[in-house]
């Protein structure tokens, strides 16, 4: 019987009688603007049309009936509150890095911006930092530089901390460190009922899991503590080639690109100091380019490890130095500014030759089939995800994101980018294409993994399934534990919900 009720509370359908949306939504706004009168906007604000348009894709923004933005872990409790009594639905954004409609805004309902959330503390000892989850990753880098500290965090400097610490998080210490998730010591949390708790390995355990993978499924995380190490300079930056010649043909380039990524990957335990991203990218200006994402972040300067990369011919700019941590999340975001409409998709394959091969073959052809490519732009990313990473999970308490410990894997993440809103039925039908064809090449090949990285995910994918029935029974389970009438399913309906998980 009880899982009977949590189903239907989990649906979205109310046992009690209750006013309109419109109605209930105008209520919470009118209660929200008494709690917090500088902290509360309206349509009619010019600070309202600041906050609702500060996402980094033009296809995220949204029009909420109004925006609270909180200063402290009280203020998020006492907005919870109000909207649960009322039944008011809501989202809410910390750096608005994600692309996928209603993630981190609503239409109608309610927007919580975590953006006066943005302290930042050192621990005494030096082991760890604290970062509240309305600051982005960049910012977070820059406040820890003077006293040589970092730790793992975001790739590109304007991804918020709230998002990526419950997501898995990929950083320039994925193979020596592993996941962001997986250093993180603490998370703070409010509840459902608006309770705030501390999540750790050895209180509230099994949440502290869930969190980690589990996405917004269970709470507002307002912020965390993160396991930090004394740290100065690195050497990294981007080299660029051409993929179209002159010194030797795109199918040659192609060739080497997936030889040189699959022994990096297959070798990776031998150097985990060292890192890349290989992006190859169709601009609607027609320049074919592969940009190699090359870190060390023990300052090594092209190391050995990255000879095969280093060798390809074709180049055209190299801008790795010995610079900061901030400075290389800082670049990464100058190669995906927003301002842009974007769309997302990510699929996983075994480290096999032939497979990623064949997928770059694959998102050639998707990009040469659309009837305005000359207004898109059109990247694909290959994202190493050595075996060793899952070797640091274990024993922070496990992590939520049902990975392979067993296999070296590549993450493959689509982004294309436009501006007019009419290309937007094709440019998707494209993603959904590369990604339905992807998954075919690597399950032909006997390479495909379920994994679907959830920050990198579409709209129209299913990531939590890719973590395996059993860590979803788990979130489930874990979700109807601190959240038994469903609030983070139903009132908050935006990102991937366990409630709409096809497994």
């Amino acid at each position: 019987m009880r899982s009977d009720l949590l189903a239907l509370l989990w649906s979205g359908v109310s046992l009690t009688a209750e006013a309109s949306p419109a109605s209930a939504n105008d209520a919470c706004c009118k209660e929200l603007q008494k709690e917090f009168p500088s902290g509360y906007f309206e349509p009619s604000s010019d600070q309202y049309n600041a906050l609702t348009g500060s996402r980094w894709s033009k296809t995220a923004i949204l029009h909420p009936g109004c925006v609270v933005v909180p200063a402290s872990t009280k203020d998020v409790s006492c907005a919870v509150r109000i909207l649960t009594k009322r039944e008011c639905k809501f989202a809410v954004k910390s750096g608005g890095h994600n692309a996928n409609p209603g993630a981190n805004s609503i239409d109608g309902g309610i927007s919580i911006d975590l953006k006066r959330l943005n302290a930042t503390k050192l621990a005494a000892d030096r082991s760890y930092v604290t970062l509240e989850t309305g600051i982005t990753w960049g910012n977070a880098y820059h406040a820890f530089e003077a006293e040589k500290i970092a730790f793992p965090g975001g790739i590109c400097e304007d991804v918020g901390v709230g998002g990526l610490a419950v997501g898995g998080g990929q950083s320039l210490f994925q193979a020596s460190k592993g996941w962001v998730v997986d250093n993180i010591l603490r998370y703070e949390i409010v509840l459902a009922d608006g309770t705030a708790i501390n999540a750790t390995q050895s209180s509230h355990a099994d949440l502290f899991k869930a969190l980690k993978g589990g996405n917004t499924n269970f709470g507002i995380v307002t912020n965390v503590d993160i396991a930090a190490f004394d740290f100065d300079v690195m050497w990294g930056g981007e080299v660029l080639l051409n993929l179209t010649g002159p010194e030797t043909s795109r199918s040659d380039m192609l060739d080497r690109l997936s030889h040189a990524t699959v022994d990096f990957i297959a070798n990776n335990e031998k150097d985990l100091d060292t890192g890349l991203q290989v992006v190859t990218s169709y601009l609607r200006n027609g320049a074919q380019v592969t940009d190699l994402a090359l870190t060390n972040v023990a300052n090594v300067s092209k190391p050995s490890s990255l000879d095969q990369f280093l060798s390809i011919p074709n180049k055209f700019l190299d801008t790795t130095r010995h610079t900061s941590l901030a400075t290389i999340a800082h670049q990464t975001s100058l190669a995906v500014p927003k301002g842009f409409r974007y769309v997302t998709a990510s699929v996983t394959i075994k480290n096999d030759y032939t497979t990623l091969r064949q997928i770059w073959d694959l998102s050639d052809a998707t990009y040469l089939g659309l009837a305005d490519k000359n207004k898109v732009d059109w990247m694909v990313s290959f994202v190493p995800q050595p075996k060793i990473q899952e070797s640091y999970s274990a024993s922070r308490g496990g992590n939520s994101l049902g990975l392979d410990h067993d296999s070296d894997e590549i993450v493959i993440w689509l982004l294309s980018r436009w501006d007019d809103v009419s290309l937007d039925s094709e440019v998707d039908q494209a993603r959904n294409r590369f990604v339905n064809k992807a998954k075919a090449i690597a399950k032909r090949n006997n390479a495909y993994a379920s994994f679907v990285y959830i920050n990198y995910a579409g709209p129209s994918q299913d990531p939590l399934c890719g973590y395996g029935a059993d860590t979803v029974a788990f979130l489930r389970g874990v979700a109807t534990k601190y959240d038994p009438t469903g609030v983070f399913q139903r009132l908050m309906p935006g990102g991937f919900k366990l409630s709409s998980a096809q497994c």
